[in-house]
C-alpha cells in the first residue's frame, strides 16, 4: 500500500525513518515503510544507482540505488508513478470521540468508527455520511530479535479469567482521563463485562503474567505471525514501548567518503571521462586487457589524447587494486585508513568528486604548531550512506552486516537503498607525538580509567571491545567543540556539519590521529564554501582558540567539569548541552565518549588537557 499525499525526503528514508519504521503522518495517521521486496522500480533504473565501489564491496551488495520518488506522468514519463509501499501498523485503532475500537489489517484504507451504541458515555451518530476517522493506538510490543507486534488489548483486558473475548461479539472501548495523568488513566473495557486500565503493562515481566509471547511478527514484510520460525526470545525481554518512542527503531547506516585513485594528469576532461565512465570500459575488457577501440571512441568524442586516457585509467585500476580490498568482515577502522591516506596529502581535483589541498602547519601561527601536524582543505567531497539494517530496543553493535541486511528484506536481493550527498570540509592531523606524550601522564589515564568504567558496561562497548584510548576521547570532543564555534563563525546550523573520526577508539593499529570536520547536504548548504574559508591560515587559529576558550567555562559550572558520568549510558564526563553535545546527526556515537576535560583540563588540574 501507497499513498502519494504523504510526501517525504528521500533521505529521510535512512534515518531518522526506514524500512520497518514507524512515520506519523498529519491527521492521526501512523504507516510503517514496508521491506525492499515491495519497492518497485521503472525499467530505466541507471537514474537511480549510486556508484561506490568501495561501499558496494563493504556491504556485499552489487548496487546501491536511491530511493524512488514520486513524479507525474506530465513530469517524467519514464520515471513516473512511483511510490514507497508502506503497511498501516498499529492495527489496533480507537475513535476518538466514542472510544471504540477496531483491529484493521496491513493493507487496508485509514478506518473509520463503527459507532457502536455505548449503554453510557458519548455514542457517534451511526448512519452519518462523514465518520469519524480512528486513531492508531499509542502502544507497541518490541522484541529485541528486531519483531514488532500490537499490544495484545484483547489478551490484557481479559486476563483475569472472569470473561472469555470472543473476537466476533465482544467489541472493546478505549477510554481516557479521570483523575490521573498516569497509564492508569488509560483504561479498556469490553461488552462482555471486562475492564482494566494499562497500568503496569509496561513493567519487565507484565506480559509473561498474561502468557504472552513474541510471535516473530514482521509487518513490514507483511507477516504477523511467523510460525516456522518462531522467535527465541525470553517473554520477559519484550517490551511495551510508545510507538513514538526513540528505541522503537535503531537504524544501521554505513558511510563512505569517495576516494579518487590514480589522477596523476593534469587534464580535467580525461578526469571527467575516467571518474563518469570506467566501470562501463572494464566491463568490456577482454581477456583482463582494456578494449583499444573503446578508449579510442571515447578520446575522440571528447577530443582527448587516447594515449593519456589510457594511462589515466590504468593508473586508476592500479590504484585501486593496490588497496585492501574491503569485505563484509572488515573493521571500520580498516575501512577508513584509505581515506585517511587521501587526507593527509594533496589528492584529487576539482575535475572529480574529491578535492584535498594540504598543508603543513608551518603555513599557520606558531600557538598550533605544537599539537598539529598538516591541515587539509578539502573543497569537494562525497559521501555515500547507505542503510544496512535496524535493531530494536537497542542498537545492534555486535551483529554482522549479513546478519542485519536480513531485516529489510525476506528474498535475497543484492541491492541496499542509499543516498548521496556533497559537501566540503576540514582535516585536522594531530601530531602523534605530541599525543603519545600527553596520552603517558598519570592525570590522564587516571581520568580515562573513571570513564572506561561506565564504557565496560554500556552497549556501545560492544561494538570496540577494550578500554579506551584518551586519543580517542581527546579528538571526539575537539571535533565537538569545534563545530560549536563553525556555527557561530561561519553560519552554517550545527546540525549541518558532520564529524568523522580516524582514530582507533580501543587498539592503535594504523597510528590514525585525525578528524574530519565537513559539510554533506542534500542540497546547496553543503557546499558553499563557508566551510574551506574558514579553515585558511589567519583565520583558523583563532577560530580553534575561540573554540578552546569558550569550553573552558560551562554555565553548568562546576557540576559539569566535576561530574563522574553524565550523558547517554554515562558515557561522559565534563560534557553536556551547554558545552559539548550537539545534535545526534552530528556525532557518530550519539553524543557518547566525551569529556571536555581531557582537552582544556580540569580545575583543579589544568595539565590534564591536551591543550595545556
Amino acid at each position: 500500500m501507497s499513498f502519494s499525499d504523504k510526501p517525504m525526503r528521500r533521505s529521510a528514508l535512512l534515518s531518522p525513518w526506514g524500512v520497518g519504521a514507524i512515520v506519523p503522518f498529519p491527521g492521526d495517521e501512523s504507516l510503517m515503510i514496508a521491506g525492499l521486496d515491495m519497492w518497485r522500480y521503472t525499467a530505466d533504473l541507471q537514474e537511480f544507482i549510486i556508484k561506490d565501489e568501495r561501499l558496494q564491496k563493504r556491504l556485499g551488495v552489487s548496487e546501491l540505488r536511491w530511493p524512488p520518488d514520486y513524479r507525474s506522468p506530465k513530469e517524467d514519463p519514464s520515471n513516473c508513478n512511483l511510490f514507497i509501499p508502506t503497511v498501516r501498523f498499529p492495527s489496533w485503532h480507537y475513535c476518538p470521540f466514542c472510544g471504540t475500537m477496531k483491529k484493521v489489517g496491513l493493507f487496508t484504507k485509514h478506518p473509520v468508527c463503527t459507532a457502536h451504541q455505548w449503554p453510557r458515555g458519548r455514542n457517534c451518530k451511526p448512519n452519518v455520511y462523514r465518520k469519524r476517522k480512528l486513531v492508531p493506538e499509542r502502544f507497541v510490543v518490541a522484541c529485541p530479535n528486531g519483531h514488532i507486534e500490537d499490544f495484545p488489548i484483547a489478551e490484557w483486558l481479559h486476563s483475569t479469567g472472569e470473561h472469555a473475548y470472543d473476537p466476533d461479539t465482544c467489541v472493546i472501548r478505549r477510554s481516557t482521563g479521570g483523575v490521573s495523568a498516569s497509564l492508569s488513566g488509560v483504561h479498556y473495557e469490553c461488552t462482555c463485562g471486562a475492564s482494566r486500565s494499562i497500568a503496569g503493562a509496561l513493567y519487565p515481566g507484565a506480559l509473561k503474567k498474561i502468557d504472552f509471547y513474541c510471535h516473530a511478527s514482521r509487518p513490514w514484510l507483511g507477516i504477523a505471525h511467523d510460525k516456522e520460525h518462531p522467535c527465541s526470545c525470553d517473554t520477559d525481554k519484550l517490551r511495551v514501548v510508545q510507538r513514538g518512542a526513540t528505541n522503537v527503531w535503531f537504524p544501521y547506516t554505513m558511510s563512505s567518503i569517495y576516494i579518487p585513485a590514480g589522477e596523476e594528469t593534469d587534464n580535467r576532461r580525461v578526469l571527467a571521462i575516467v571518474d563518469q565512465y570506467y566501470d562501463a570500459i572494464m566491463q568490456q575488457r577482454v581477456n583482463g586487457e582494456i578494449n583499444r577501440a573503446i578508449i579510442t571512441m571515447f578520446a575522440n568524442q571528447a577530443g582527448v589524447n587516447a594515449d593519456e586516457l589510457m594511462k589515466a585509467l590504468l593508473d586508476r585500476a592500479q590504484g585501486q587494486d593496490a588497496m585492501p580490498p574491503p569485505d563484509e568482515n572488515m573493521s571500520e577502522d580498516d575501512y577508513r585508513l584509505a581515506e585517511y591516506q587521501m587526507l593527509i596529502r594533496n589528492s584529487g581535483n576539482d575535475a572529480l568528486e574529491f578535492h584535498c589541498k594540504n598543508q603543513p602547519v608551518s603555513a599557520y601561527d606558531q600557538v598550533i604548531h605544537k599539537y598539529f601536524r598538516s591541515i587539509s582543505l578539502v573543497p569537494k567531497l562525497r559521501e555515500t550512506r547507505a542503510l544496512v539494517g535496524f535493531s530494536r530496543l537497542e542498537p545492534a553493535a555486535t551483529t554482522k552486516i549479513a546478519e542485519h541486511k536480513k531485516t529489510l528484506r525476506l528474498g535475497s536481493g543484492d541491492w541496499l537503498p542509499a543516498i548521496e550527498v556533497y559537501g566540503e570540509g576540514i582535516f585536522f592531523e594531530f601530531s602523534a607525538e605530541t599525543l603519545t606524550e600527553w596520552s603517558q601522564r598519570p592525570l590522564v589515564r587516571k581520568r580515562i580509567e573513571a570513564l572506561n568504567k561506565s564504557y565496560q558496561t554500556a552497549w556501545i562497548s560492544k561494538a570496540v571491545p577494550g578500554n579506551l584510548r584518551p586519543q580517542f576521547v581527546m579528538l571526539h570532543t575537539f571535533a565537538h567543540l569545534l563545530i560549536n564555534q563553525l556555527s557561530f563563525e561561519c553560519g552554517y546550523g550545527s546540525s549541518s556539519i558532520r564529524e568523522r573520526i580516524f582514530c582507533e577508539r580501543c587498539t592503535e593499529n594504523h597510528g590514525m590521529t585525525g578528524v574530519l570536520l565537513y559539510t554533506a547536504s542534500g542540497d546547496s548548504e553543503g557546499s558553499l564554501g563557508g566551510l574551506v574559508r574558514q579553515g585558511e591560515p589567519g583565520r583558523l587559529e583563532d577560530m580553534i582558540l575561540a573554540a578552546l576558550e569558550n569550553a573552558r567555562w560551562c554555565s553548568a559550572d562546576p557540576i559539569c567539569i566535576q561530574s563522574k558520568g553524565q550523558g547517554p549510558d554515562s558515557v561522559n564526563l565534563s560534557a553536556c548541552h551547554n558545552c559539548a553535545l550537539l545534535p545526534e546527526t552530528c556525532c557518530e556515537l550519539g553524543n557518547r565518549l566525551l569529556d571536555r576535560g581531557l582537552v582544556i583540563g580540569t580545575l583543579e588540574h589544568p595539565e590534564t588537557g591536551f591543550f595545556d
